[in-house]
């Protein structure tokens, strides 16, 4: 790794606008250097948007009518050459799109100065629902500085087809770890609005009381210019930072965090070698640590950008984290935390929905781990028989911790929970009305148990018993709000204990909020912030 990172470094400076954002300001270098360990101290196209419903039926989305905008057919994208590029160059690039917005690839029309272009477009997934999940575009285009395309959708362009070619040839370098000569930016509404990443509000549109993560989520802070230096220790990898920064840039349409977001996925996909179960990462001491296996940020680098090799890394590392974790279930005394099971999850569900030959394979996974998880929580621990509040309990021994007592960590639950929420967003049907509802009872618990008397949230919550561990840092109330605001979602949005516990945490989280080194960052910026989807 240490090898590869003069060249990262280097290139750093080559790349010229890799490290700025869409409006020229230099991300912030140098950051807080991280410390200690990972404890956590359809039929005919179309343009409208399906939806779905709280049915639990296939076309089930996970969204209901009053949470987000219906897209408009036409979208523009800003592309900002790399330094040193000009004249004529192919773009590639990728339009995320929601169930059954588009389900014909051929339909779809770009411009460029008011002259249409010739495409080449491919649908990159599908969603389970209906519809293209991701469309790839490339156009040529002759560049003297940044400059904007309309892309039309459901509309056939008159312009004809251009002969696709392979991503790597529109890249600074083959691996992609210095980003595509072009990038191509698209409004923060447009990628959020998409659930590209899974639900999120723009950070221009959030509701003042539902932004603390502003506060918290300094991406130029922690950017690929602090990650660079610190790359050669592992803590600052974990929480999926590729995902982080796709999240960020969902949010933000910066090209600040898509910078990031690009080439850390580039980064950590170029340190793979082998294949399938037998993967293995490019950090020699973690390479059989389930914990550090991130199979999204490879998925959503592939439905950002069409780089067909990040499908197949998403595949791979999924497979490996199968056999790493291929007995989901809990059954002490034995090794299980929300963390495990949750990326364990994630990479099932996120290499499901990108693949084109094994999906069938992850989805089975997924529903065994969900399976497993959902019998977990009716069951443990022995004795309590409260049906209606209930977390994924386990001994802490199992934990790595020692208290000596049967509970659950309800940050570490935010984890699982994103994948949870992730499975029952693509999966419908009873398989998702299930995992919904064990969010329902993961959000119960922790309002009513996992609270101290002056609201803050506990680190580790006693099930079943008179014990709690209180939290000494002020790093984990995001990832509490998020637990409890899933709940209230998914409950009907009508229990108004479970509104006042999210809002108080989300209250909390902008009142005493920090992330002093980059692992409490990723952590708290990765699935946390779509808590104000939830809430608003």
């Amino acid at each position: 790794m240490a090898a590869m990172l003069g060249a990262w470094a280097c290139g750093d400076d080559a790349g010229g606008t890799a490290a700025t954002d869409a409006t020229g300001t230099t991300q912030g270098s140098g950051g807080p250097q991280p410390s200690g360990d990972d404890t956590g101290a359809s039929t005919s196209p179309t343009t409208s948007v399906d939806t779905g419903s709280e049915s639990g039926t296939p076309d089930d989305t996970g969204t209901t009518d009053d949470t987000g905008p219906v897209l408009p057919d036409a979208v523009g994208v800003h592309l900002v050459p790399q330094g040193g590029v000009s004249g004529p160059e192919r773009v590639a690039f990728a339009i995320p799109l929601p169930p059954g917005m588009l389900d014909d690839e051929t339909l779809v029309r770009v411009e460029h100065e008011g002259v249409e272009l010739p495409v080449a477009a491919r649908a990159l997934a599908r969603h389970a629902a209906g519809g293209i999940r991701s469309l790839e575009l490339q156009v040529e285009v002759d560049l003297a500085g940044e400059t904007d395309l309309s892309v039309e959708l459901g509309i056939a362009g008159a312009a004809g087809s251009l002969p696709r070619v392979p991503t790597e040839d529109t890249l600074v370098q083959a691996d992609g770890t210095l980003g595509p000569r072009v990038w191509a930016l698209l409004p923060a509404a447009w990628l959020s609005a998409s659930g590209f990443a899974g639900p999120l509000l723009p950070v221009d549109d959030t509701p003042a009381a539902l932004s603390a993560w502003d506060g918290v989520c300094d991406y130029a802070a922690f950017g690929i210019d602090a990650f660079l230096p610190a790359i050669d220790d592992p803590t600052v990898w974990l929480y999926d930072r590729g995902t982080t920064f796709w999240r960020a840039h969902a949010r933000t349409g910066d090209l600040g965090t898509l910078a990031t977001a690009y080439r850390e996925s580039a980064i950590y996909r170029a340190g793979l070698s082998g294949s399938g179960a037998g993967t293995t990462i490019g950090l020699p001491d973690q390479v059989d640590d389930l914990k550090y296996h991130y199979a999204q940020n490879l998925a959503l680098h592939y439905l950002a950008t069409g780089d067909d090799r990040f499908r197949e890394a998403a595949e791979d590392v999924a497979e490996r984290a199968h056999a790493l974790w291929a007995s989901p279930g809990y059954d002490p005394p034995g090794f299980w935390t929300e963390r495990h099971a949750g990326f364990g999850l994630l990479a099932y569900v996120w290499a499901a929905a990108v693949s084109d030959d094994e999906a069938d394979t992850f989805r089975a996974w997924a529903d065994e781990a969900v399976a497993a998880y959902v019998q977990m929580q009716a069951t443990f621990p022995a004795g309590y028989d409260d049906p209606d509040a209930r977390c994924f309990a386990h001994h802490a021994d199992d934990h790595g911790e020692d208290y000596g007592y049967f509970g659950c960590s309800p940050w570490m639950s935010a984890i699982l929970a994103d994948g949870l929420e992730q499975y029952a967003i693509d999966r419908g049907g009873a398989e998702a009305d299930a995992a919904r509802q064990a969010l329902v009872l993961l959000g119960r618990i922790v309002a009513r148990d996992g609270l101290d008397g002056d609201g803050r949230p506990m680190y580790w919550m006693g099930v079943g018993n008179e014990f709690d561990e209180p939290d000494a840092y002020d790093e984990h109330w995001g990832e509490s709000a998020y637990v409890v605001a899933l709940a209230w979602h998914h409950d009907g949005r009508g229990d108004d204990s479970l509104r006042d516990a999210a809002q108080g945490l989300v209250e909390g989280l902008a009142a005493y909020g920090s992330a002093p080194h980059m692992r409490s960052f990723n952590w708290q910026c990765r699935s946390a912030v779509a808590t104000p989807w939830y809430l608003q």
